[in-house]
């Protein structure tokens, strides 16, 4: 049967309205803004002038990423460098920004924005006024990672980073390589509405990448410890040394090496910690709180300069029970400045109590702040070293002097 002439006519207007609504997936292009008209922030520093905020961005020149030769933050072989710039003083963050708008031609775009810095002084006065526009306005990404400077951090925008192409690229990196997780806006401000945890956050500064003598010196950038938080404000911050081991305690440490002197004799075994877990078990008797803090750490050996065989295996348990040993004398003594220095609960004790006594925590929440530094803290590490290297015996040492107890 051939199809009537009503059908081909309601076939073709079918056809016609379908043309129609996809012409109207091409008009796509009304609200386009072209690259030439924006200006990609990739890191701000923040920090406090007075009564004033003074904000700096660092803006990407696209026409310098794709020039031939090396074109590193600092400038590198070209000598022209792949950022600008801006700087203004403001009486608020948005105002401050508002200045910078004034003398910047294209329009300032933070959707690629890497890093946020806070300067140290402004960090112990609070942050939480800062963070406000930050979620408030969509095109600012939660995810970008934050940093407190030791110092200005307008300096640490104008590093050279000769490795990088940007100063804020390198600081993103060196986060990436420090934390399992590193502070991101989202999760910092999540520990700052939490109860029963205190938030923490890297500390970086400026430093030279030779001695003196060394030609073409350029300025680096280095972690140099964390930064621990009561509420928004930095309360204190922990040298290098024990930060390392109090990322042990809070189940964040990238990697940790730790080194063992021998029994006898002079230099260190290197036992590199590759994975750890950690279990906080509260123990509450009235007003009585005492915390079992247990990590459970596997490691390799990267190092025997001693002539100590620790291939062994009595000598083997007792590198393991060193390295222990270690542990506890060090996070301890980084347990010991948070909890009664500083007052900061970054390890979330607190956190432990609302988890396995949500009861007792509405009962002790109120005076938390009183009992917090009166938390007796055991720490309680087992390590298991998996693997002592291709060569198990010290290496370059004759047997004689191998020593096997």
């Amino acid at each position: 049967m051939k199809p009537t002439s009503n059908t081909q006519q309601m076939r073709k207007v079918a056809v016609l309205c379908c043309l129609l609504l996809c012409s109207v997936l091409l008009g796509g292009c009304w609200d386009r803004r072209e690259v030439n008209d924006v200006a990609f922030v990739m890191g701000t520093g923040l920090d406090k002038e007075g009564d004033q905020y003074r904000i700096t961005m660092q803006i990407a020149l696209p026409g310098q990423l794709g020039s031939s030769g090396s074109t590193g933050g600092g400038g590198g072989t070209r000598g022209t460098k792949s950022y600008y710039l801006e700087s203004k003083t403001g009486p608020s963050f948005r105002g401050a920004i508002a200045e910078e708008q004034r003398e910047v031609s294209r329009t300032l775009n933070y959707s690629h924005r890497r890093v946020l810095l806070f300067g140290e002084a402004l960090a112990r006065e609070g942050i939480s006024k800062m963070m406000d526009v930050i979620a408030r306005i969509p095109q600012n990404r939660l995810s970008s990672l934050i940093v407190i400077t030791k110092g200005s951090a307008m300096e640490m925008l104008q590093a050279d980073a000769p490795i990088e192409q940007y100063p804020a690229e390198m600081i993103r990196e060196l986060n990436f390589s420090y934390m399992k997780e590193p502070r991101s806006v989202k999760l910092l401000m999540n520990s700052i509405l939490l109860d029963g945890i205190d938030p923490v956050v890297p500390v970086m500064s400026l430093v030279k990448n030779g001695p003196a003598s060394l030609k073409d010196r350029k300025t680096n950038i280095q972690i140099d410890g964390l930064a621990v938080f009561r509420q928004d404000r930095v309360t204190g911050i922990i040298d290098n040394h024990l930060s390392r081991f109090l990322l042990l305690g809070m189940e964040q440490a990238k990697e940790t090496e730790i080194f063992v002197t021998p029994p006898k004799g002079k230099g260190y075994i290197s036992v590199h910690l590759i994975e750890n877990r950690v279990n906080i078990k509260p123990h509450i008797q009235g007003n009585e709180i005492a915390m079992t803090v247990r990590l459970d750490c596997n490691g390799n050996v990267k190092e025997n300069e001693t002539d100590f065989d620790i291939s062994n295996e009595e000598n083997l348990k007792w590198l393991e029970q060193q390295t222990v040993e270690e542990i506890k004398r060090e996070l301890g003594a980084a347990v010991h400045v948070i909890q009664q220095k500083y007052h900061s609960d970054v390890l979330g004790l607190g956190r432990a109590i609302i988890t396995s006594h949500p009861e007792e925590w509405k009962r002790i929440k109120p005076q938390w702040d009183q009992l917090y530094p009166k938390v007796e803290i055991t720490i309680d590490p087992v390590v298991h070293i998996e693997n002592i290297g291709a060569v198990t015996k010290p290496f370059g040492y004759k047997k004689e002097r191998i020593q096997n107890e």
